[in-house]
């Protein structure tokens, strides 16, 4: 047989070059969420009932080795130099073409980020056109001057390669994730991005003016699901950073309309940058901005985003607590690495995720003595890996003790939702390892899933659980 020596050598280059690529991009892919055999695809808030399928587009294949030779800009980034930081994690989410136009989001099926699995399950899970999930409903006066309450926000976040590698790890077998062991974390440059809407409207938050806009299945009156519109709020980032006291790098850019050039990239304003929480910095006034070492703020969306001078705005006189980062769809008593910091397996017992009850008002937080205590409890300086309150490792009648998801509020509602799954009799079969730790929310005792509920649909209510945690970064 004879072969054209110049096409064998054409073909074998190009097989050279494919598999270089394959390798170089690091990418294995472990089985996808939605295969777990124990849980009928019906059972899931992303089942679409007319194609009899989950359609949501994001890719679910989780990576199961780290990119090889990865550079990402923001790593020759200072910190101080935050706008840059913040532009370069952005550069790398145009890289995956995103894009929101005619009321969809997309990207490239290849882009290089990946969804959590197991976010839906309940009232907060997954819709099912967009795979949005329900977040915190902003109180009146977080979004705008006169902005009403039960607004909903719902969102959709993704991890780079190196972020899904650790989900890969966590949820190696999709139907029992295993417990992350102390001191597990995230590898180094593993990074994230947050899409989050709102059903507000322009006229209600005028900086949505232009936004971009989505449909999707969210919440009505009375329970259930209708097809809504929703409009882009803000983008939430996250970066394990080692430079970082905290191990751990959060930002949050916000829509300011009136629309300009494609409409999203041109009109997303960063709202700040933060790496710490300043645990020691108050002020004598409780509205006054804290003088802050380890936070950047773009001061221009003063009045916009937060109160300004001379302006009345009680509801929301800074983003987060005396000026820590925040957006605003973020409760302002905290700061974005004081929420996450508090992600661990089961939930804080004394702490929660964020400062709630009477305590916290911002009446109360008048107090200097209330001050100091939400500062020593929710703005420490955690390390990633570690708890905020290290006395929740150690087990005790009741509780198994407690483990760090090292910042990962959303490895903390996916545990939540599959141990409600199982809890239910959605997820049929051995209960998963995660839900027999005494403590968990569902703790579950027995060695299978308990048969409690009939086969069919989720139950949606008209509004999202206040015991379930709700997922943020």
């Amino acid at each position: 047989m004879r072969f054209d020596t110049k096409a064998s050598r054409m073909f074998i280059a190009a097989m050279i070059a494919s598999v270089a690529a394959f390798l170089q991009a690091g990418v294995t892919t472990a089985k996808p969420f939605a295969s777990c055999a124990h849980m009928p695809l019906e059972r899931s808030t992303a089942y679409n009932p007319q194609t009899k399928r989950i359609d949501i587009p994001w890719r679910t294949d989780l990576p199961t080795a780290l990119p090889l030779n990865a550079d990402h800009a923001w790593s020759n980034t200072e910190l101080s130099d935050w706008r840059a930081y913040m532009a370069a994690v952005l550069e790398e989410v145009k890289r995956g073409d995103l894009s929101i136009h005619d009321q969809t989001i997309s990207m490239r099926s290849d882009a290089q980020w990946w969804i959590s699995p197991w976010m839906d399950y309940t009232a907060n899970g997954r819709e099912r056109n967009l795979g949005l999930t329900r977040e915190r409903s902003p109180d009146p006066g977080d979004l705008a001057p006169g902005s009403p309450g039960k607004l909903q926000v719902w969102a959709v976040g993704f991890y780079n390669q190196e972020g899904a590698y650790a989900l890969s790890q966590v949820f190696a077998q999709p139907c029992d994730p295993s417990v992350p062991t102390a001191d597990w974390t995230f590898p180094a440059n593993s990074a994230s991005f947050k899409l989050l809407f709102t059903n507000a409207t322009n006229t209600q938050v005028p900086y949505l003016d232009g936004a971009p806009v989505v449909l999707a299945f969210i919440d009505k009156p009375g329970g259930g699901r209708e097809e809504q519109t929703l409009r882009l709020l803000q983008v939430d980032i996250a970066v394990q950073d080692p430079r970082s006291a905290t191990k751990w790098v959060f930002g949050t850019f916000v829509w300011k309309g009136p629309k300009a050039g494609d409409g999203l990239f041109q009109n997303l304003v960063p709202v700040g940058l933060m790496w710490g929480n300043d645990p020691t910095a108050d002020t004598q006034s409780r509205g006054d901005f804290a003088v802050l070492a380890e936070t950047r703020l773009n001061h221009d969306l003063e009045g916009i985003v937060w109160r300004g001078p001379n302006q009345t705005w009680d509801e929301r006189p800074w983003p987060g607590f005396q000026g820590r980062l925040n957006g605003p769809a973020d409760n302002l008593r905290s700061s974005c690495m004081s929420c996450h910091a508090l992600a661990q397996w089961p939930r804080s017992k004394a702490l929660g995720i964020v400062p709630r009850g009477p305590n916290f008002t911002l009446d109360a937080l008048n107090a200097k003595v209330a001050r100091d205590e939400l500062r020593e409890k929710y703005l420490k300086n955690v390390v990633g890996g570690k708890l905020t309150l290290p006395s929740e490792a150690v087990a005790e009648t009741g509780w198994d003790g407690a483990t760090s998801l090292d910042y990962s509020l959303q490895l903390e509602a996916a545990f939540s939702r599959l141990c409600r799954a199982c809890k239910d009799g959605a997820l049929q079969g051995p209960t998963p390892r995660v839900c027999r730790v005494q403590g968990a929310m569902d703790y579950i005792a027995t060695a299978v899933c308990p048969a409690l509920s009939p086969m069919g649909g989720v139950i949606l209510s008209d509004s999202a659980s206040d015991d379930e945690p709700l997922p943020r970064q």
